[in-house]
């Protein structure tokens, strides 16, 4: 009649017997599971997209290798889960080698559109004072350039030129009362200006200093600037320049990083739910098998 004749009761030993663990134990080991199955994949996906934004530029070979042990990590758990006949282990491996595949395919993406460009003018030459006849060889690594005080777009001389849907403008950045034939610099913007007048792009039209980042020497600004030296008879000289120009320069090279920093975070919720969806599904996979075990053991 005493409590020792109990089914499933307490052993001497003062500890559960392995067939018959608390349904609490279970549901905590389960908890876990699904916790690192979740939280694992997207601090990998974190770290190496972290990496893109903050190492790539200067230690690549390092980022490689650390996406490498990534890789490593995410093939051991699935090792383990496989020989182990552990489906917890072989999903955490699963996620972390997707989490691995997405960051690294976002860093790269967001390294070539936006972080090449961004740590070119952030590490770039600030010129002062710089007079539009000045050869461009010699603001070649400018990340911010100002031109003297009466330096101005010539709108006269504007061509724009009708491609791929928009409108790519040029002007020459010229200096009063000499029109050089010869052009350095070419102001650029794109869907600003009408095909021979209404340059209007940036802040080239503002009163004061022309402060300036340099533009990327694309294809179709490439074919504007020769259109515009064969309608009004200039040359461009050998490496001219094309600028963007702003207010604040700087704010341009900001905006840059903001926008980077925003589509990386975007990126990292949307894995975080992918790793808390997938969480889910396990455990729901996992909630059957663990009531057919214990009816099996019941029934033994």
């Amino acid at each position: 009649m005493g409590l020792g004749g109990a089914t499933g009761s307490v052993g001497a030993s003062g500890q559960w017997p392995q067939w018959s663990k608390p349904r609490g134990a279970k549901r905590r080991n389960r908890l876990a599971d699904v916790t690192v199955s979740v939280a694992l994949p997207w601090l990998v996906f974190f770290l190496i997209l972290s990496l893109f934004l903050f190492a790539y530029h200067d230690m690549r070979l390092l980022v490689w290798v650390l996406v490498g042990l990534c890789v490593c990590l995410a093939g051991l758990f699935m090792t383990l889960g496989f020989y182990g006949r552990h489906p917890v282990f072989v999903a955490i491996g699963l996620m972390c080698l997707l989490s691995v595949s997405l960051a690294t395919a976002v860093g790269s993406w967001l390294h070539s559109h936006y972080l090449v460009r961004y740590w070119e003018l952030e590490k770039g030459s600030v010129y002062k004072d710089v007079d539009p006849l000045t050869e461009p060889e010699l603001t070649t690594d400018a990340g911010i350039i100002t031109f003297v005080a009466n330096a101005f777009v010539d709108d006269s001389r504007t061509l724009g030129f009708v491609a791929d849907g928009g409108i790519f403008c040029v002007a020459p950045v010229a200096v009063p009362p000499y029109y050089s034939d010869k052009v350095n610099y070419w102001a650029v913007g794109t869907n600003c200006c009408q095909s021979r007048s209404g340059f209007d792009c940036g802040s080239s039209r503002e009163l004061g200093t022309l402060s300036g980042v340099p533009e990327l020497a694309g294809p179709r600004y490439s074919e504007a600037v020769a259109e515009a030296a064969a309608v009004y008879g200039l040359t461009s000289s050998q490496g001219a320049q094309l600028l963007s120009f702003a207010d604040n320069p700087q704010q341009v090279i900001t905006e840059m990083w903001d926008d980077t920093l925003t589509v990386a975070l975007l990126a990292i919720l949307a894995d975080l739910v992918i790793c808390c969806l997938a969480g889910v599904g396990m455990a729901r996979l996992l909630q059957p098998q663990s009531r057919d075990s214990e009816k099996t053991r019941l029934r033994k």
